[in-house]
């Protein structure tokens, strides 16, 4: 059973207005240069015979436990969602790389800050002191 507005089925200018994802459009529907004419979302009829050379039209099958999962179309659909899912893990991947290496900055200088107090060194004084002090004070 396929979409439906107020009860009437859909039409297949309204199928083919959806926006599909890459794995809809290649394993759930055939390659539209096939020439299946649309029932429902899942069910085409071959109408006039197959039109393409493409395998995939070969590949077709209305069960639903087939479709087109075995087509180019679909396993390319499949590489596409990958691609697009994995850029995400990259860009979450990269934020937290630039967060570790702020907290590791932070750190470091804690831990200079704090060896520099258990050393006793004054705070905000200068470390290199002269040998013989001039005797001219300004």
């Amino acid at each position: 059973m396929g979409r439906g507005f107020n009860g009437v089925a859909e039409t297949p200018e309204m199928f083919y207005m959806r926006k599909l994802s890459p794995i809809q459009s290649g394993c759930c529907k055939p390659p539209t240069e096939c020439g299946y004419a649309y029932e429902n979302e899942t069910t085409w009829n071959q109408g006039g015979g197959l039109v393409g050379t493409d395998l995939d039209c070969t590949r077709w099958n209305n069960d639903q436990e087939q479709l087109c999962y075995q087509c180019d179309s679909c396993k390319a659909g499949v590489l596409a969602s990958l691609k697009k899912s994995w850029r995400k893990v990259s860009v979450i991947n990269i934020v937290m790389l630039i967060l570790l290496v702020i907290f590791y900055v932070i750190g470091y200088a804690a831990y200079r800050n704090n060896k520099k107090m258990d050393n006793d060194e004054p705070y905000g004084e200068a470390r290199m002191t002269k040998a013989q002090p001039s005797r001219i004070q300004l």
